[in-house]
């Protein structure tokens, strides 16, 4: 049993592993709140933005936002609670995890399958393809994420449908593969799932190449897909990137589960902690590469900036010129409610 003793030492005195784990995760919480919120922001009041594409982006961002304002913080406190963490805290944790990286798995998957089908029927892609139709996808994958994360919530165990509890080495509450039986059904669920989403998103972007390599550039620009072309790199560096978490989980999860032989600590922390990079990556990728998104956030910064600037010197006013009430012909005469020169400036500055 572990003291409260024992619990304050292991906070007091942290290992290297733990002080680079919450380190690490915290830098991931700041930049995916703040830019997974932008983005949302910025897709759901810009209406050029509102593509079907964008949609499903949008709800990558959402999985990626959650991950970082939910998830993180209980792995922070997973780390330095250790072996001291309530059940229900654990449970919680484990649920969540898997959820929104399920989520996130499949929505890359539907990003990837949209381009497809955006190359392969571009004239029929915008006439058929429907708003319900995304809705529909996106309820699909939150109740298939619900059904593979709670799972292991009912006590089911015995018949191999896994449990979650505390794994030392990784620092976090996960599946333990060491207790084979245990986990031997829901590891062979989640191993398909996680292969069908790779697989579907691999073979989507290979169709991809294959048609603009055989079309060429020059007659893709032709044709006006010069956005699609965009589109399609934007979701590709996305993808790419979230691949580049995954793999080394999936990897880790492989040779545990097979081999039954514990990795060292640190390779364990490391795969770990790179499946939550993806929640700071993604919208770092989107908004660099989008030039919509990009313009409009530094419009909107630049605009802010001069305001503040101009309010600190007293030379921003927010009165408007009022209509003059003076006879036809005649000169108005000079009101208080006329605006400074500096106003004139931002009003011109705010119309263009």
């Amino acid at each position: 049993m572990v003291t409260i003793n024992q619990t304050n030492s292991t906070i007091a005195n942290p290992g290297i592993n733990q002080i680079l784990s919450i380190s690490f995760i915290s830098i991931v919480i700041l930049i995916g709140s703040i830019g997974n919120s932008i983005n949302i922001y910025f897709i759901y009041k810009i209406p050029s933005l509102h593509s079907y594409n964008n949609m499903l982006i949008a709800h990558l961002a959402v999985a990626d936002f959650l991950q970082a304002t939910l998830t993180l913080p209980m792995a922070i406190a997973n780390s330095l609670l250790r072996h001291a963490i309530p059940p229900a805290m654990c449970q919680a944790f484990a649920f969540i995890l898997n959820f929104l990286l399920a989520i996130a798995l499949a929505a890359t998957a539907a990003i990837s399958i949209d381009r497809c089908l955006a190359v392969i029927y571009p004239y029929q892609y915008q006439a058929k393809m429907k708003t319900n139709y995304i809705i529909m996808i996106v309820i699909f994958i939150w109740i298939l994420a619900a059904v593979l994360a709670g799972t292991p919530l009912l006590g089911l165990q015995r018949y191999g449908l896994g449990e979650y509890t505390f794994i030392a080495d990784g620092l976090q509450c996960w599946f333990d593969f060491q207790y084979r039986q245990r986990s031997s059904i829901i590891f062979i669920i989640l191993y398909i799932y996680l292969l069908l989403t790779i697989l579907t998103t691999l073979v989507s972007y290979l169709i991809i190449f294959c048609i603009a390599y055989n079309k060429g550039i020059a007659d893709i620009s032709a044709v006006g897909y010069a956005s699609l072309r965009r589109s399609i790199r934007t979701t590709a560096l996305i993808v790419g990137s979230n691949f580049a978490c995954f793999i080394p989980t999936l990897i880790s999860v492989s040779i545990s589960y097979f081999s039954q032989r514990e990795l060292n600590p640190g390779l364990t922390v490391a795969a770990y902690l790179l499946s939550f990079c993806n929640s700071a990556i993604n919208p770092l990728i989107y908004a660099f590469t989008n030039g919509i998104l990009r313009q409009k956030i530094k419009q909107h910064c630049c605009c802010s900036k001069k305001r503040c600037c101009l309010t600190k010197f007293g030379l921003y006013r927010t009165s408007k010129i009022t209509p003059s009430n003076t006879a036809a012909g005649q000169p108005a005469a000079k009101s208080d409610s006329e605006p400074s020169y500096w106003q004139t400036v931002i009003n011109d500055y705010e119309s263009s």
